[in-house]
C-alpha cells in the first residue's frame, strides 16, 4: 500500500486514505483489526481499489466518492449536493441539546437544513424531539429525505422547502442553522472545497460579507421563537463578534462558544435579559 499513499501525497492523511477506500472496496469499516496493508485482494477489487484511489488523488472528497460521511456518531449519506458534515459543526449539536435540556417535547427548526446530519443527531439524542428542516435546493432535500429515513425519523422531522422562515409557522424552543458564510473572495476557500461542494451552501450571496444569512436569521427569528427561545448560528473564523454586535444592534443578547481548535464557531442569540 505504500505506492497508493504515496499516490496520495497530496492529502492531509494518506494512511488513512487509504485505509478508508481499501475498507470500502472490501465492504468492512476502516477500524477492523484485520485490515492489513499487505492482505491479498481479488483482481475485481483491486481494479476497483485503484479506480477509487485516482479519484481521490485529483482532490475528489472522500466523503464523495464513499457516498456517507459520519457525524457524531451516525452515518450521514453525502452527495455532492449538500455540505460534507464537519467535526466542528458538533459544536452546534452539543449546545443546542444543553439548550434543550428540561423542556420536554421540544420543537426545533432548522435553517438550511442540507443533509439533515444535525436534525438527526438532535433526534437520536432527544426521543421526544419534534422538528422541521427548511431547504432550498431540491436535491439537498432529496439527499435530507434519504437519510431521514435512513434513521427511521421521517415521522418526527418533516421537511419544507424555502428560503429562511418563508416556510415556518409556529414557534419553536430552538432554531438553528449552519448558514453560507464564506464571502465570494475568500482567499481562504480552498479548490478542493469550491469545486466539489455546493456553492449554494458555501458561499453568501445576499451581501456578500459572508454574513448576508446572519443577518437575516437575526431579522427574522424573534416572529417564530417560542419565549425564552434561542437562535443558535454556526460562523466563520473572526465572525463571531460581528454577529454578537448585529444582534445587539437589534435588541438581542449574543453569546458564543469556540470549536476544538479555539475558534470563536457558534454563536447563541437570544432576546435581552
Amino acid at each position: 500500500m505504500q505506492k497508493a499513499e504515496q499516490k496520495l501525497s497530496g492529502s492531509d492523511a494518506p494512511e488513512l486514505d487509504v485505509r478508508w477506500l481499501l475498507a470500502h472496496v472490501l465492504e468492512v469499516d476502516y477500524r477492523d483489526p484485520s485490515l492489513r496493508s499487505d492482505q491479498w485482494i481479488s483482481a475485481t477489487d483491486a481494479e476497483r481499489f485503484d479506480q477509487l484511489l485516482e479519484r481521490r488523488a485529483t482532490g475528489e472528497p472522500l466523503a464523495h466518492i464513499l457516498g456517507e460521511w459520519e457525524f457524531y456518531g451516525h452515518t450521514i449519506e453525502v452527495t455532492p449536493a449538500v455540505m460534507i458534515p464537519r467535526p466542528e459543526t458538533e459544536l452546534l449539536v452539543e449546545w443546542a441539546l444543553m439548550l434543550l435540556e428540561g423542556i420536554p417535547s421540544p420543537r426545533v427548526a432548522e435553517i438550511g437544513i442540507g443533509s439533515a446530519a444535525v436534525t438527526i443527531a438532535l433526534a437520536k439524542e432527544r426521543p421526544d424531539l419534534r422538528a422541521v428542516g427548511v431547504e432550498i435546493s431540491e436535491q439537498a432535500l432529496e439527499v435530507a429525505a434519504c437519510n431521514l429515513e435512513r434513521h427511521h425519523l421521517e415521522q418526527r422531522v418533516e421537511l419544507r422547502g424555502g428560503s429562511h422562515f418563508d416556510p415556518l409557522d409556529g414557534a419553536f424552543e430552538l432554531i438553528l442553522s449552519n448558514p453560507p458564510y464564506i464571502a465570494p473572495e475568500d482567499p481562504l476557500l480552498s479548490d478542493d472545497v469550491a469545486r466539489y461542494e455546493p456553492a449554494l451552501a458555501l458561499i453568501d450571496q445576499l451581501d456578500g460579507d459572508g454574513l448576508g444569512h446572519h443577518r437575516a436569521l437575526i431579522d427574522g427569528f424573534g416572529s417564530y421563537i417560542a419565549p425564552g427561545g434561542s437562535l443558535l448560528l454556526e460562523c466563520g473564523i473572526h465572525q463571531s463578534s460581528s454577529i454578537e454586535q448585529y444582534a445587539r444592534s437589534r435588541g438581542f443578547h449574543g453569546s458564543c462558544r469556540s470549536d476544538l481548535s479555539g475558534i470563536p464557531r457558534v454563536v447563541r442569540i437570544r432576546a435581552q435579559i
